[in-house]
């Protein structure tokens, strides 16, 4: 099946339960979500065809993993979706993590148990396990500690919700999370050899800091919208954050839908882009099988483009094919 059709069949399902407007989620008013997508919208590509290479090469690379592609998985942890859709056969999160392992990409997750990481390792997926904030010290350094242990490429820990998540008028939560200080942020840092990554840049204060306290990457992320209304765009950040720290691998997530969303990301510094929603959507029509085609869909798509835009490789990827629409 093609985009379309896994887009669908997803939909379809998710519609059967009353829950397709939890696809868009986001603070207060959703502010950043409509803003963040009309400001990828604003960017357009110049073509350059006549010297163009018919077969571009997207393979990359993350904290030491080759990857068909600079895409992979945002932080996914328990989804209201997909839990709504129960009886599976196998756990959703292992079925995007199996899916993901066969289109050669990376899976990233949230808030998961000790077994659940365990398990989603065990998919064959190289896996960045971002730590969540938790009020309870012991917990982080155990989460830390275990995803060392199972095997895990990377840590972090995803400070956009240091100050909880929000959707809509809701209740801002899980209170089971709680600010964390610098001292805090290097002593994680400093208690697993793993590369350590901060999740939820979207300032050049954060991106200096991050660097300065030892981070090994950083993440330019809103959270899918849910860490606050009027948020900066994604990629309005992005160059920011890459012109304060040049040398630092730099992912990008939050409102990545199409192969082309991936192209101006990395024209614009990234070194990765995270995709959630797209793959949560694939796994509720098809399972495994379906994150797996969705994310080829989605490598293929990024291919094509290069190649209309002139970019043979990854590695030479230019930010002169970007033009932004003005009216």
């Amino acid at each position: 099946m093609g985009y379309a059709e896994l887009w669908n069949a997803g939909m379809e399902r998710i519609r059967s339960i009353g829950m397709e407007p939890y696809i868009d989620l986001g603070a207060e008013t959703r502010s950043q979500n409509r803003l963040n997508r009309r400001n990828m919208d604003s960017f357009t590509f110049e073509m350059r065809l006549l010297d163009s290479a018919p077969e571009t090469n997207t393979s990359s690379e993350l904290f030491g993993v080759k990857l068909r592609a600079p895409i992979i998985a945002a932080a996914i942890c328990e989804s209201r979706i997909l839990k709504r859709l129960a009886p599976w056969d196998e756990p959703y999160l292992e079925q995007i993590a199996a899916g993901l392992a066969e289109a050669g990409s990376m899976m990233s997750t949230g808030m998961v148990t000790y077994e659940e990481l365990g398990r989603i390792v065990e998919q064959g997926a190289p896996v960045l396990h971002i730590v969540k904030p938790f009020k309870d010290d012991d917990r982080v350094l155990k989460n830390l500690e275990r995803a060392a242990e199972l095997g895990c490429v990377a840590v972090g820990m995803d400070v956009d919700v240091f100050f909880l998540e929000k959707a809509w008028d809701e209740v801002p939560g899980p209170d089971v999370l709680g600010h964390k200080t610098l001292d805090d942020l290097r002593r994680y840092r400093a208690a697993t050899k793993l590369p350590f990554v901060v999740k939820g840049v979207l300032s050049a204060h954060d991106a200096r800091l991050a660097r300065d306290l030892g981070a090994d990457a950083l993440i330019v992320s809103s959270h899918g919208g849910e860490t606050i209304d009027y948020a900066m765009p994604v990629l309005e950040a992005l160059p920011i954050v890459r012109a304060e720290i040049p040398d630092l691998p730099i992912l990008v997530d939050s409102g990545f839908r199409r192969g082309a969303d991936v192209l101006k990301a990395l024209a614009l510094g990234a070194n990765g882009v995270g995709m959630a929603t797209l793959l949560v959507v694939a796994c509720a029509g098809g399972g495994k099988a379906a994150v797996a085609a969705m994310m080829r869909e989605v490598q293929a798509e990024l291919q094509r483009t290069m190649s209309i835009t002139g970019c043979a490789s990854i590695d030479r990827i230019d930010s002169a094919i970007l033009h932004r629409v003005t009216s």
